[in-house]
């Protein structure tokens, strides 16, 4: 049994009375909790469907008010451009005496100019003093302004005077004749509270804020202004309805924010700039009346089923009388006042089932001590002829059961070994190899480990496989240890020898593919961590096709054989020579020092295969090219350092073949 389910008991009252009484309560609890938490999990749906219905709708109108207040802004530029168009102000000072007189460019902008069809401003209204010539030529919302000669509102951008981040809203001032004389352009400030005036007051309920992005992130409006002008993702990843939002959708739903946050989200697109205009609406804030409610249903909950466990309890107690009854008549039958004929009562419900069935038990328990004596026998015998040695080991590491196998393997007398501790048995040596198992073991830990032992009369060593199961008891202490040995050399000795055919070519007996990216990726890590260069040579035979061709794929194969000998013999021992496929081999180098020295290598290694090879058709000559890559530091993958010595090959191929070419990987700087 475990743990909890025994806390558990401890807790409950010893009374089966009492115990049913408590279930009651549990039960009654538990379902009327599950239907109220149900009901409002249904009803908390319902409300969320119908505040971000109405979210999306208020938002709507946000836009809209957002689109009037832009609108008013042009209108604004719209009447001064017509006064300006009407006056008869052409010069600098006196567009500068207009736009003065202007009052309402301050009251609804941070500044204002004048500017000519060339884009040289004429004059201006400003906190900051305009620079002498200063120019709009170029700029997208005044080359806009004057191709559709119509009213625009530019992107965000920081002022070229102040630096603050601005849009800027331009009109167009038309001469006589219906030409561009001068382009209005006045700036908003998007950092004074609240530029677009009561945006604040259209938020959802407590907790939750709108604010107004470009298509493509920039932030245009934000409760927190320094946000304003900073990509949406500037303070980390954005929320997936944020991102749909910037590809395009529009509406309401719920999602959780960057933060975590589980929230209601909807978005609109203000028609006048393409903006999109955000609400976000933190759950925990939109549904705190339910959250409170649930709260008090909660404890109606737990009053009510107070009320039915304590009916329960009345009516358990009444239901259980007979019980009570036969429990004290097993008792007297325990201090043998009574006899065991006692407990067969005539009643016909489960009470006189049970007394009746408790009579067939003690009848039936001598019945079940003998079968228990032969079924001893028959494990006995069992456990003492199977190919497994089997133990039972006790807390002070004694041998308390042994099966015939262990004396069989081991050569210890069985009966000398019981109750002997496992140092006594073995040795010293042999202990300290279980030592550590043994205490995971009997810490509660299955455990599995290996070991060998030299063979009889010159016979090769011999591997076993030991699982250690804890003795698990009643209270949850490992009373003892089960020990099951399997003799595994034969295993050891097929999983080897399949281990050295998987990284062994077929063909020429050194290391294949899946050897060789094994050891590459191995070499690349030791060299970042020691610092010792390495080198990887990339090598093919020169004209191999030809041979083939002309000497047929047995002679080939025998070229293949010899070229991959000559290369094992030419390098070190702790060097891995690999072929890759056909007739292209790698090799590679570890702790190399220097370029010079790999050179040197691969000038060894072109002389070494230079030597006639002896074929059954005469003597051969044959020539190799080699490219080699040098690989110092850095995160280079072992598929790039190969293609590295690849395209070393390539070159060493054009400089007429039978020669090496070598390319240092970068390091990082």
């Amino acid at each position: 049994m475990t743990s909890w389910r025994k806390r558990l008991r401890r807790r409950l009252p010893a009374s089966l009375k009492a115990r049913m009484s408590v279930v009651v309560f549990l039960l009654v609890l538990g379902a009327v909790a599950l239907l109220a938490l149900a009901t409002l999990a249904v009803a908390e749906r319902g409300m969320r469907d119908v505040t971000g219905r109405q979210q999306y709708v208020s938002l709507s109108s946000a836009a809209v008010f957002i689109d009037e207040e832009l609108d008013a802004k042009r209108n604004v530029l719209r009447v001064v451009a017509d006064s300006l168009a009407a006056g008869g102000a052409h010069d600098e000072a006196s567009l500068q005496r207009f736009l003065a007189a202007q009052t309402v460019l301050a009251s609804e902008f941070y500044s204002a100019g004048v500017v000519a069809a060339d884009g040289v401003l004429l004059a201006s209204v400003s906190p900051f003093k305009a620079q002498a010539g200063m120019s709009l030529k170029g700029r997208p919302y005044f080359e806009q302004t004057l191709a559709t000669r119509r009213s625009v509102i530019s992107a965000p951008l920081n002022g070229s005077i102040s630096g603050m981040p601005i849009v800027v809203v331009t009109q167009p001032v038309f001469d006589a004749h219906g030409g561009v004389r001068y382009v209005l352009a006045a700036s908003v400030n998007l950092r004074q509270p609240d530029f677009l005036g009561r945006l604040d007051a259209l938020k959802p309920g407590k907790g939750g804020y709108l604010y107004i992005m470009t298509n493509e992130g920039v932030i245009v409006e934000h409760p927190d202004k320094s946000r304003i002008m900073q990509h949406i993702e500037a303070n980390g990843p954005i929320s997936l309805p944020t991102r749909r939002a910037m590809q395009g959708f529009e509406g309401w739903m719920a999602g959780t924010t960057a933060q975590g946050i589980d929230a209601l989200f909807a978005y609109h697109r203000i028609a006048g700039t393409g903006w999109i205009l955000a609400s976000v609406y933190p759950m925990n804030a939109a549904f705190a009346p339910l959250h409170a409610m649930r709260s008090k249903i909660l404890l109606a909950a737990v009053l009510l089923a107070g009320l039915a466990g304590l009916a329960g309890w009345r009516v358990v107690l009444r239901l259980l009388q007979p019980l009570e009854r036969l429990r004290r008549q097993v008792h007297q039958i325990r201090r043998q006042r009574l006899g065991i004929e006692a407990l067969q009562i005539e009643r016909r419900d489960e009470i006189g089932d049970l007394s009746r069935d408790f009579y067939s038990l003690v009848a039936e328990r001598e019945i079940a001590e003998a079968q228990t004596r032969d079924s001893e026998r028959r494990l006995k015998l069992l456990t003492d002829h199977v190919p497994v040695v089997i133990v039972y080991i006790d807390r002070e590491h004694r041998y308390q059961f042994i099966n015939a196998t262990f004396e069989k393997w081991f050569g210890r007398s069985r009966q000398e070994s019981m109750m002997q501790s496992i140092r006594d048995v073995l040795g010293e040596e042999a202990y300290q190899l279980r030592e550590e198992y043994l205490l995971r073991a009997f810490a509660g830990e299955e455990v599995e480990y290996e070991f060998t032992i030299e063979g009889e009369a010159g016979a090769a060593r011999r591997a076993f496989q030991t699982s250690y199961v804890p003795d698990v008891d009643e209270s949850g202490v490992v009373a003892g240890v089960y020990g099951l040995i399997h003799e595994i050399t034969k295993v050891k000795a097929v999983h080897t020898a399949l281990q050295f055919a998987a990284a062994t070519d077929i063909l020429t007996g050194i290391a294949n593919r899946r050897r060789f990216d094994e050891q590459l990726a191995q070499s690349m890590q030791r060299t970042r961590a020691t610092q010792a260069p390495m080198a990887l040579a990339y090598l093919d035979i020169d004209r191999f096709k030809a041979i083939n061709d002309s000497l047929g794929h047995h002679a080939g194969d025998e070229v293949l054989k010899e070229f991959a000998s000559r290369l094992a013999r030419s390098v070190r021992a702790s060097d891995l020579v690999a072929r890759l496929a056909g007739d292209e081999f790698v090799i590679i180098f570890e702790g190399v020092k220097s370029a010079a020295e790999v050179r040197q290598i691969g000038a060894k290694i072109i002389d070494a295969i230079r030597a006639p090879f002896d074929l059954a058709s005469g003597a051969l000559p044959v020539t190799t090219s080699i490219g080699i890559a040098i690989f110092r530091a850095g995160e280079l993958t072992p598929a790039q350092l190969l293609d590295l010595a690849d395209q070393a090959l390539y070159q060493a191929k054009g400089q007429g073949r039978d020669g090496v070419a070598l390319i240092e990987a970068a390091t990082p700087q």
